[in-house]
């Protein structure tokens, strides 16, 4: 944990576990681990120096629904990690690179193969343990590549998906989506006609066994997927944690709560002791 809680005695007849020194707020909150994206930035040790990075409004709404945050750069040992966690939210970013799903690269773009690979395999580890995920703009295409489905590799322009314009544009894109009747999300939400953003030029093309759609834009494409099971698995096209206006922010909190206590559930039914020192 980086810290050496102070212990107190033992009485007679009593015996002192680790657990017992740990916060109280950290032991019933959810552990939830967040996948990074590999920058290179600038930094007093020089130029163009390698990160693994996290936009804060993540962590925000996961900290606010009760969850613990771990960050998750791409490392080896991807079942020890998975065996630790009590959610998995699959974080946005760069294209998955298209061989993934037998289509070819686009030239000046660029790929990162290590983070594919892991992410792959940590949505893969998720589905067979039944973990509970988030899975975000990137992230609902990462799922959908790792379960055999492809992607649509540059979404044709239409009123609803633009190209790619500045930041302030981007993340002031608005259009409407339809939840499908009976699914999740719109239980969540309250609401099968909802308004989201819009920061992706890439969405679904065939949807991968075992997971279905459940909502569209109006020019027809995926902007999110559910489990065909009851596997608590969100996967979202838009980017709930960067609808930060209060009002915005208030409607996206629903699907965040969910998730959050989807792992706490798992928390319960898998204690710390049965995966380990955590």
């Amino acid at each position: 944990m980086g810290f050496r809680p102070r212990q107190e005695p033992a009485r007679p007849g009593e015996v002192h576990r680790p657990e017992d020194h740990l916060d109280r707020a950290l032991v019933t909150r959810p552990f939830i681990g967040i996948t990074t994206w590999r920058r290179f930035i600038d930094t007093d040790l020089g130029s163009g120096r390698p990160a693994h990075s996290l936009g804060t409004e993540y962590a925000a709404p996961v900290e606010a629904a009760g969850g613990a945050v771990v960050l998750l750069p791409p490392t080896a040992g991807v079942d020890e990690v998975l065996d630790r966690l009590d959610g998995l939210v699959l974080s946005g970013g760069e294209d998955v690179h298209p061989s993934r799903y037998g289509a070819a690269p686009q030239e000046g773009k660029n790929y990162d193969p290590s983070r594919d690979g892991y992410e792959l395999a940590l949505a893969r580890g998720a589905r067979e343990r039944g973990l509970p995920v988030l899975a975000i703009c990137r992230g609902l295409q990462v799922s959908n590549v790792a379960f055999g489905g492809s992607l649509i590799v540059d979404i044709p322009t239409t009123a609803d998906h633009q190209p790619v314009r500045g930041a302030d544009q981007q993340l002031a894109a608005r259009h409407p989506i339809t939840l499908a009747e009976g699914s999740r999300l719109a239980a969540l939400y309250g609401t099968r006609n909802r308004v989201v953003n819009t920061i992706h030029h890439q969405s679904i093309d065939v949807t991968a066994p075992g997971l279905h759609p459940v909502a569209w834009a109006p020019d027809g494409i995926v902007e999110a997927v559910e489990a065909d099971d009851d596997w608590p698995f969100w996967a979202v096209q838009w980017h709930p944690e960067k609808m930060i206006a209060p009002d915005e922010a208030a409607e996206e909190m629903p699907l965040f709560a969910a998730f959050v206590s989807a792992a706490r559930e798992r928390a319960a039914e898998h204690p710390a002791a049965e995966k380990g020192t955590r």
